[in-house]
């Protein structure tokens, strides 16, 4: 089992920190529209969603840390927080397609399964790689969380702005 190459900590420090202020700065925004995002229930499944990715890019990045953390390990850690990411974003996805009188057309469907796949696709990649012993999956670990981040984003503005249009 090899270990994480030097100088991916730094990245995890980095990582973390961005994810973690990204995450301040969601429940700020879901806290100052609370009633606004409480009024639907597929901003409320896209607020989860947003969280849960981001935890995810979070819990990935503070397991680049520890002393001795393997590729295999850190692999295996990504595929289980990448599955519980998913299952909470399906479950998101769900309660949008039935809830197609809330204003959730079929593009703006499509949409939210793309955003999903750019966020999670990613970190299922690096996670194989890594299971596989590659650190090539590393590089798809930093590809996930840069979709996370920007996607992040445009959700926060969302959570932020648009819920008040």
């Amino acid at each position: 089992m090899g270990a994480i190459p030097e100088g991916w900590g730094e990245f995890g420090v980095a990582a973390a920190g961005a994810t973690a202020a990204l995450a301040g700065l969601l429940i700020v925004a879901m806290s100052v529209n609370v009633a606004e995002i409480l009024a639907t229930r597929a901003v409320v499944a896209g607020a989860r969603s947003t969280i849960a990715s981001l935890v995810l890019a979070i819990a990935t990045s503070l397991l680049l840390l520890p002393p001795g953390m393997t590729l295999v390990g850190l692999g295996v850690a990504t595929l289980v927080l990448t599955g519980v990411a998913i299952v909470i974003q399906v479950v998101g996805i769900a309660a949008q397609w039935t809830r197609a009188s809330e204003g959730v057309t079929g593009p703006v469907r499509a949409f939210i399964v793309a955003l999903a796949a750019v966020e999670h696709v990613p970190f299922l990649v690096g996670g194989i790689l890594l299971v596989a012993g590659l650190d090539a999956g590393l590089w798809g670990i930093v590809a996930g969380m840069v979709a996370v981040v920007v996607v992040s984003m445009v959700n926060a503005w969302a959570l932020l702005i648009e819920v008040r249009r």
